[in-house]
């Protein structure tokens, strides 16, 4: 049964059915024996506890890769933080790579502009940590360290606002049984990672002394290059306790955070404080501006969260739209505490317990609420099964920390792990399994494929975005010393990559996302013998002005495999730069396909020269026109060079196709 707060239903699947059974007898134990689990736990010392609490934390997150991510990273979010990681584990910031370009950029993916090199546009805090994985050569283990490390900063900040022993070890079961945290710490996200920086600065800044504050500072400015709303949040708050403690270490120790983002930034972007996010959208989506923090009517892209822009956003995005959006996400984040909403109503009870001091409390309390507020002004939900509301996910380890307590007070905390059992047997599970079985149920490259097909050198050709994230390794250029893995475009990209690589054996990687439990499949795989360069596949293009540019589906006839790159205006006419590359040093005719009004002429420039352009008319298409334009005798001698056309009104540009001169 599907609610506003989720699914609710007798079980699916056996995981499920394992944690109703677990819930059950559990629960019956408590009734039988109300008081000896109490007594039975005080007897256990409390280290002993913590430390089978982390290990069980673990043990779940790496399960929930195995079991519902199938084996590796499911989302393009969890993808890109993947290829970052593996990058910096390099030692790039931008990690270069051969011609053409065409063959590598894509989505979230930005060219540095300085150099052959990409950039994964998300804040390097979390790939820095994750780098450590690839460093061991277990990048996956990474996730369940960071959920066992939480289970001891969630019991240490509930000692640090409820003295009482229990309420720790309450608050650190909370931290285990939440499955929307077991995700988080199993599929390569930052929020896990986001969370515990956040808490564990909180449990710093409440402590007293030099070291502890230097602690904090670290920890906030580590989370501002991880998830900088959340670490300016962060850095807010443990900055004024350790303030009032005359922990001055506090500030300076920010800096090593600070420096990580803004060398990152410099690399993809060649400014020191320019974001990669805005920076990215700016060329990939529209209409201008669409991607921000704050209010607008232009707030909004069309192309990444196009259908959610047309059903929530209509109108713009304002106060009511932020209203809606708040309350849809805190819908479903309810449930993400510790799988049934209850949890939530016990939050105020926990700030306003009596146990132990206030001010503390209060601090927790805030940093609830300031998360909730923090993210009032961001136009998308970013919301998904499994991962639930994961905007205010990097908060759930203080809410464990306030409901233990909570739970402690009311004299209720035998019945949190039943309780939590439940919800996910009949609740959240639901969403979780739906993870699983989302695009074809299986991660969109697994090396698994291709230790099964031998192969370990060569060229490989992957077609998605997810694929290429996971397979490519930064820096690798030689198919005859390793693995080479670039996008299957299907037109003359892959044909000039194969060539300039030296016609290496290549493959493609076969994977069908629309497909319920896709296998994947590796085939030999030759490039067609074709110049032509499809527009779409040049997205996002090298420079855009005036506009933007996404790549679209069309039904006209004259548009060639039915794709193409669309020009939309802001004001006056758009402009937009992609790369040219010819097979060979020589002189060449060039062709362009476009859908355009009639009468409309793009102007063209090639390598900085402005050329004269011919054209016929196609057929009509409505009211645009099917246009070739010709532009005669380029003298290509550079391997590549920059193709840029001006167009005066909205149109569809196709295809462009280098013909050598007789």
């Amino acid at each position: 049964m599907n609610t506003p707060l989720g699914a609710f239903g007798p079980p699916s699947e056996p995981v499920a059915w394992v944690a109703l059974a677990s819930a059950l007898v559990s629960l019956f134990a408590v009734l039988l024996f109300p008081r000896r689990w109490g007594k039975g736990l005080r007897l256990v010392p409390a280290v002993w506890v913590v430390a089978f609490l982390a290990v069980s934390a673990a043990a779940l997150s790496t399960g929930y890769i195995a079991y519902y991510l199938r084996g590796g990273p499911r989302i393009i979010d969890a993808t890109s933080y993947w290829l970052e990681a593996r990058a910096l584990a390099h030692g790039y910031a931008a990690f270069p790579i051969p011609a053409p370009t065409g063959s590598f950029r894509g989505r979230f993916l930005l060219t540095a502009p300085h150099g052959q090199a990409l950039s994964v546009i998300f804040p390097p805090g979390y790939p820095a940590a994750l780098a450590a994985g690839f460093w061991t050569g277990f990048p996956l283990a990474v996730g369940p360290i960071i959920g066992s490390a939480l289970v001891l900063a969630t019991y240490m900040l509930t000692r640090a606002v409820d003295p009482r022993p229990e309420a720790g070890l309450v608050g650190a079961l909370l931290s285990v049984l939440s499955s929307c945290l077991r995700y988080h710490c199993a599929d390569t996200m930052s929020h896990g990672w986001a969370a515990l920086l956040l808490t564990w600065g909180l449990v710093c800044a409440l402590s007293l002394g030099r070291a502890s504050s230097a602690l904090a500072g670290l920890a906030c400015g580590w989370l501002i290059a991880t998830r900088p709303i959340t670490g300016i949040l962060g850095t807010v708050l443990c900055g004024s306790v350790c303030a009032r403690r005359r922990g001055w270490a506090f500030l300076p120790a920010l800096a090593p955070g600070l420096a990580l983002l803004a060398w990152h930034q410099h690399a993809a972007t060649g400014n020191w404080w320019g974001s990669t996010q805005l920076h990215y959208y700016a060329l990939a989506d529209g209409p201008p501006g669409c991607f921000r923090y704050g209010f607008g009517a232009n707030v909004g892209c069309w192309f990444e969260h196009g259908d959610f822009v047309r059903a929530q956003l209509a109108h713009g995005f304002g106060l009511p739209e932020a209203l809606r959006a708040t309350i849809r996400r805190l819908a479903l984040h309810f449930s993400d505490i510790d799988n049934l909403e209850v949890f939530a109503l016990l939050l105020p009870v926990g700030v306003f317990a009596r146990a132990g001091e206030r001010g503390p409390r209060l601090l927790l309390g805030a940093a609830v609420v300031g998360l909730v507020a923090a993210y009032f002004p961001f136009y998308f939900d970013a919301s998904y099964p499994g991962g639930g509301a994961r905007l205010f996910a990097d908060v759930l380890p203080i809410e464990h920390a306030l409901v233990g307590s909570a739970l402690v007070q009311l004299r209720l905390a035998r019945f949190a792990g039943p309780a939590a059992l439940v919800g996910f047997a009949l609740h959240t599970s639901h969403g979780h399994d739906a993870l699983a079985a989302r695009e074809g149920g299986h991660p969109m490259f697994e090396p698994a494929v291709l230790a099964r097909a031998r192969l370990s050198r060569g060229l490989l050709f992957v077609g998605s975005d997810h694929g290429f994230n996971l397979g490519h390794e930064p820096g690798a250029a030689d198919p005859r010393a390793g693995l080479v893995v670039a996008r299957w475009d299907g037109d003359g990209h892959d044909r000039l990559l194969w060539e300039r690589m030296g016609r290496p054996p290549s493959y493609r990687y076969l994977y069908d996302p629309r497909q319920t439990d896709t296998h994947a499949a590796v085939l030999p795989y030759v490039p067609p013998e074709t110049a032509k360069i499809e527009a779409e596949e040049e997205w996002p293009p090298l420079r855009v002005t005036k506009g933007w540019a996404y790549p679209v589906f069309s039904a006209n006839r004259c548009v060639s495999g039915g794709r193409g790159l669309r020009f939309a205006q802001k004001h006056g006419p758009t402009e937009l730069a992609i790369e040219l590359m010819a097979p060979a040093p020589a002189r060449y005719d060039l062709t362009m396909s476009w859908v355009l009004p009639l009468g409309t002429v793009p102007s063209v420039w090639v390598d900085g020269q402005e050329k004269a352009v011919e054209h016929s008319v196609d057929e009509p298409v409505g009211t645009d026109t099917c246009v070739r334009f010709w532009v005669s005798d380029l003298d290509l001698t550079a391997s590549s060079v920059e193709l840029r056309v001006r167009s005066e009104l909205p149109g569809l540009f196709d295809y462009a196709e280098l013909t050598p001169r007789p």
